[in-house]
This record gives structure tokens, sequence and C-alpha cells, in this order.
């Protein structure tokens, strides 16, 4: 049973998942919809209605790695209705993430959608080599309850697929924990803000973008934010995904902030998207979160400045 999390009414969120696989479910199924409190504490009230699930056609797939095949799937409500209405939430109503379960790949995709029926498809999906999957399906549908905004809170469910021979599958440990990285003809930086990263206590991921030694201020909008991130814990796959805190375009200083709550202790594979030129910049590292020392307190995760569509 998958469950979604919503955190702050604003420019980041984050989605909280089960360990529990959803494979295929009927569409009598259902998760529990799950919003934060009205005094952002981050402590998750049960929802008294509206919850959702997803319904897919993997179970009558075949996937091989690097071999394009659609993915179809739809949403359904508790009442067994498929569900038709979705919000658009950076410039799009359905966002889908993709990992293979080591976190060592990842893909960030849009399906199309027929209003008619209410499918969604993802059209010549590959995965690039063996191994297990999750499939992350992140959506706002209008009919969902209504966060302090005023506005419907986002969801996110989750299947798993496997993909090609699995004996081929080697699980790969998350070892590379450098926080200074070349990607593409990029140099970035990450810095945690404060150290050590704790989890339940607001962090600020900095993320300092170079190119040819030069700070790269003139990073375009991608779906609607300067940058977006998708953190997933090492093993259960705890999911988070955050935007950029600021949407100031204009007066850029070569640095990108989000703001992030590590619910657990654990390593947290951190995937980070920017557009600079037309093309799209992806970043990934791993963050450490400990433990809270005995007797400090915990802090509440802070909200990000309100924006004029739900935080997705």
């Amino acid at each position: 049973m998958a469950i979604a999390a919503l955190l702050a009414a604003g420019g980041w969120y984050f989605t909280r998942q089960s360990t529990a696989p959803v494979a295929a479910p009927s569409a009598t199924d259902s998760t529990a919809l799950v919003s934060s409190d009205d005094e952002g504490s981050g402590q998750p009230v049960i929802q008294s209605h509206r919850s959702f699930t997803l319904k897919s056609d993997a179970s009558t797939k075949t996937y091989q790695p690097k071999t394009p095949v659609n993915y179809t799937f739809s949403i359904v409500d508790d009442q067994g209705t498929t569900v038709k209405d979705f919000a658009t939430v950076h410039e799009k109503i359905m966002h889908v993430i993709i990992v293979r379960k080591d976190l060592q790949e990842f893909q960030h995709v849009h399906p199309e959608f027929n209003k008619i029926t209410g499918k969604f498809t993802l059209s010549n999906l590959a995965f690039p080599s063996d191994g297990p999957y999750r499939i992350f399906p992140d959506f706002t549908p209008t009919s969902a309850q209504m966060g302090a905004d005023g506005m419907p809170l986002g969801v996110t469910l989750n299947e798993d697929v496997n993909v090609g021979n699995m004996a081929n599958y080697k699980a790969q440990p998350l070892t590379d924990t450098q926080l200074g990285k070349t990607f593409q003809s990029y140099q970035v930086q990450l810095t945690p803000n404060p150290t050590p990263v704790t989890a339940n206590t607001s962090t600020t991921l900095t993320f300092a973008i170079n190119q040819a030694g030069k700070p790269v201020t003139n990073l375009e909008k991608y779906l609607g934010a300067l940058g977006h991130t998708v953190v997933l814990r090492e093993g259960d796959l705890e999911f988070l995904h955050t935007h950029a805190l600021s949407e100031n375009i204009s007066s850029q200083n070569g640095k990108v902030d989000f703001a992030v709550t590590f619910p657990m202790a654990g390593k947290y594979k951190v995937f980070s998207q920017f557009q600079h030129q037309g093309k799209i910049l992806t970043t990934d590292f791993v963050v450490t979160a400990e433990n809270k020392a005995a007797g400090t307190k915990q802090e509440s995760p802070v909200a990000a400045p309100k924006h004029n569509v739900p935080g997705h």
C-alpha cells in the first residue's frame, strides 16, 4: 500500500511511500492519503476521504532492458471510479519517476493522457538494464482533500516491475559519497546545511553549478521551477520530492537551494535536474542522515514561499 504525504503548501513537499510494493492492484484496492497537520509540524494526519490506487497493465507485459515498450496505467479512487480530472502542476498533470531499486538508474518522464478513458501511457518506455525497478506516478487529483492553502493535495503511488534476467542483476551499494562531481560539462558542488545532516530536521541543500570555472547564472525554468530534486532512501525507497526555494530567474548567483527533511536515518540518493541552454542537467549525490542526538530539540520543517499552484 502506497502512502502519500504533503509537508508544506508551498514550493516543496515530500511524499512518503510504504515499503510494500503496489503490483497491478484491482480497482477495489485503495490507499490511505495523508496530509500534514495544520501546525506545520510535519506529523501525518490521516484524511477521512479520497484515497487513490494505481491500476496498470504491468502484469501483462514482459520487460527487457533497452527494449521500448508501452506502460499504461490509470488512477482509481476509493469508490472504484477511474479519476479523469487532474490539476496541472509544474506544467504537467502527471509526473512519473522511475528508478532501479539500487538507485543506480533514474528517469523523470511524462505520459500521454486519454481524458475519455482516464488512461495514461508512457510510450516507448525503455529500462536501461536488468533488475527490479519502482515506478512512481506523481499527481494531483482535483478530487483530493484540500490543503491549508485551499489547493488539492498531491499524491504519489508506486509499482514494482522486474526487467530482463534477474540473475544478471547485482545491487550496487551507495558508496560514492563525493559532494563535488562533474556532470557533462558542469562542475556541481552540493553543500548540506546544517551538518551533520540529521533526520527530522529541516536541511537546506545548496547546489553550486559551474561551467568552465564560472558560475552558471542563467539557468532556465524546467517544468516551472529553477530545479527539481527527488530524494530516495536506500533500501525501502522512501520518496521525497522538492523544488528550488527561489523562483527568481533574473538574479541568479550560480547556486540553487532546496529544503528537505529526511524522515529517518540512512543513506539517500539525491537526484536533481536543472535546465541550461535548452538542455536538462541531471545530477546525483549520496547524502547520509544521522539520528538526532539525544537531548536535542527536534525542529519542524520550514515551508518555502507560497505558490499560486499546489506544491508539486
